[in-house]
């Protein structure tokens, strides 16, 4: 019985295109507390930057029973950079930066 070679197969296709922006699906994906939003801006083909907004503690404030829609009241609590890409079922994100600055002593 000679040897037979089997026919190349097929290439799968790929579950997402390159120019796929996956910021809003990540924004919604990604864990966060019931009081924070998250931001998502796509920075190239498959890397984003996340980031988690949260109110600002207004004990500090002159009246700290103010609370009208105020930019100042909300700020950045955790950025990150991720890599997403599409797979069967959802998305596959995987963190890439999380590094926080130093801290000033």
């Amino acid at each position: 019985m000679p040897d037979e070679i089997a026919p190349p197969k097929p290439k799968a296709k790929p579950v997402v295109t390159p120019d796929e922006d996956l910021s809003a699906e990540i924004a919604r994906t990604v864990t966060k507390m019931p009081s924070e939003s998250v931001t998502c801006r796509r920075i190239t083909r498959d890397h984003y930057r996340c980031n988690w907004w949260a109110p600002e503690n207004t004990l500090g404030y002159d009246n700290p029973r103010m609370t009208g829609l105020l930019v100042t009241t909300n700020r950045v609590s955790k950025s990150r950079f991720l890599r997403a890409t599409r797979i069967a079922g959802g998305l596959e994100i995987t963190i890439i930066s999380s590094e926080r600055p130093p801290e000033s002593e």
